[in-house]
C-alpha cells in the first residue's frame, strides 16, 4: 500500500508534503532499511542539492542513523540527532496538543465557532465565525485561504518582523473556499487563528503555553518557539539553504524571524526531541484518551486528523505525525503506535517531487524495519 499524497506546494513554506511510494519488482528482495535510508540521503545530497541530510530511527529498542553531506558550508561534519533545525509544520502538532488540552479542561469547545474566542475578527469577510469551528481550524476544513502565498516569494520577508494578527486578517480577507466542514484544504491561516485563540483563552503567549504544558514537564529542552527578533536557533544547529533554480547557488537561510510562520510552523527542535514528543503523544501522556482519539481520527475519506496525519505504510502498519518545510529545511517526523519513531531532515528547499519521494521512502523503510 502506498503512502497518500498529503500536499505538494513546491517552494511554499510550512506545507505538508508526502510523496507517493512505489514498490519495486515483485521478485526483488527488499533492501535492508538502513541501506535504503543511506541511499536516499546520499541522493538528496548528490541529486537534489541538499547541503546535508540525515535519517534517524529511534525507539522500540533499536536506534540508528544515516548521514550524507554536512551540517553547513562552514562546518564539515554530519547532521546529528543533537543538532537543532527548523521543523516547519511539525509545529502544528504542538499547537494542536495545547488546544486539545484546553478542550479537555473545558476552556475551549471543539465544535464551537471560533468567533466565540476571537470575536469580530471575521467581520466583513465571507467567513461565518459561528459555523467555522475549532475542529475545522485544526483539521483544515474551514475553507479559509492561505495567507503565506502573498509573502513567501520575497526572501527579505524571512527576516521581517510581522504582526501575526495581520496574517489572520490576510487569510480571512479571501473568499471562502467551501462551506466549513465539507472539504479539506491545507491552510496555514488556520493555525495562526489557533495561536491567537490560545493566547486569548489563556492570557499567555503561545510560546509560554507550549513550553509549560509540553516542553518543560517532559524534558524537551532542545525544542522551542522563539519570539519576535530571535532569528537564530540555539547552537549547534543545521544551516538551511534555498537552492536557486537552474544555477549552482544556495542561499543561506539559517536566520529567520519566527513571526513569519509563528504558530503555523516556526518551532525548532532536534531529532531526539521530535521522536520523544511523538512517543509521549501516542502513549497518551500529553492528552486524555478522548482528545487523543479525536486528534488521530482522519477527516472522512482522508488522512488528516486534528493537527496529526495518519499514513499507511507499505508494510501494513499505520504511522502518525507531520512534516513540513521552512526556507532551507525539509523535515519528516512520524511514529508508529508500537514505539518506533523516524525523523528525516534535509537542509534544502525547494524540494522536488523526486526529493520528497526520497524522504518518503526513507521514512517508510525506517518505520517498517
Amino acid at each position: 500500500m502506498s503512502l497518500p499524497t498529503l500536499l505538494r506546494r513546491g517552494a511554499v513554506l510550512l506545507t505538508v508534503a508526502v510523496a507517493a511510494t512505489t514498490t519495486g519488482a515483485a521478485t526483488a528482495a527488499p533492501a535492508p532499511a538502513k541501506d535504503v535510508a543511506q541511499a536516499a540521503v546520499n541522493a538528496l545530497v548528490g541529486q537534489h542539492r541538499a547541503m546535508g541530510s540525515s535519517a534517524f530511527k529511534l525507539g522500540a529498542g533499536e536506534h540508528w542513523s544515516v548521514h550524507a553531506g554536512k551540517v553547513s558550508g562552514q562546518e564539515n561534519r554530519p547532521i546529528t540527532e543533537q543538532d537543532h533545525f527548523r521543523v516547519g509544520s511539525l509545529t502544528k502538532m504542538f499547537v494542536s496538543t495545547v488546544v486539545l488540552q484546553l478542550v479537555a479542561e473545558g476552556k475551549v469547545g471543539l465544535d464551537t465557532g471560533f468567533g466565540a474566542y476571537l470575536p469580530g475578527l471575521a467581520t466583513g469577510t465571507t467567513h461565518d465565525d459561528t459555523k467555522i469551528t475549532v475542529r475545522n481550524l485544526l483539521q483544515h476544513t474551514s475553507g479559509i485561504g492561505e495567507y503565506l502565498n502573498t509573502i513567501v516569494a520575497l526572501p527579505t520577508n524571512w527576516w521581517r518582523t510581522w504582526n501575526v494578527l495581520d496574517h489572520a486578517k490576510s487569510g480571512l480577507s479571501q473568499n471562502s473556499l467551501f462551506p466549513p466542514g465539507s472539504k479539506y484544504s491545507y491552510s496555514n491561516t488556520n493555525y495562526i487563528l489557533l495561536g491567537l485563540l490560545i493566547e486569548r483563552v489563556t492570557g499567555r503567549t503561545v510560546n509560554q503555553e507550549i513550553a509549560e504544558r509540553i516542553l518543560l514537564p517532559h524534558g524537551l529542552a532542545n525544542t522551542g518557539l522563539q519570539t519576535a527578533g530571535q532569528q537564530l536557533m540555539p547552537a549547534p544547529y543545521v544551516t538551511g539553504y534555498v537552492a536557486v533554480p537552474l544555477v549552482p547557488v544556495r542561499v543561506d537561510s539559517r536566520s529567520q524571524d519566527p513571526t513569519l510562520a509563528w504558530a503555523a510552523g516556526a518551532m525548532y527542535s532536534t531529532a531526539v526531541d521530535v521522536a520523544k514528543f511523538l512517543d509521549l503523544l501516542l502513549k497518551g501522556e500529553l492528552l486524555p484518551p478522548a482528545q487523543l482519539a479525536e486528534m488521530k481520527k482522519p477527516f472522512p475519506g482522508g488522512f488528516y486528523g486534528l493537527g496529526l496525519a495518519k499514513i499507511d505504510l507499505p508494510c501494513g502498519v499505520s504511522a502518525y505525525g507531520h512534516n513540513g518545510a521552512m526556507a532551507g529545511y525539509t523535515t519528516f517526523g512520524f511514529a508508529t503506535e508500537s514505539g518506533k519513531q523516524s525523523v528525516v531532515l534535509s537542509s534544502v528547499t525547494p524540494m522536488s517531487n523526486g526529493g520528497l519521494k526520497l524522504n518518503d521512502d526513507t521514512m517508510a523503510a525506517t518505520l517498517c524495519a
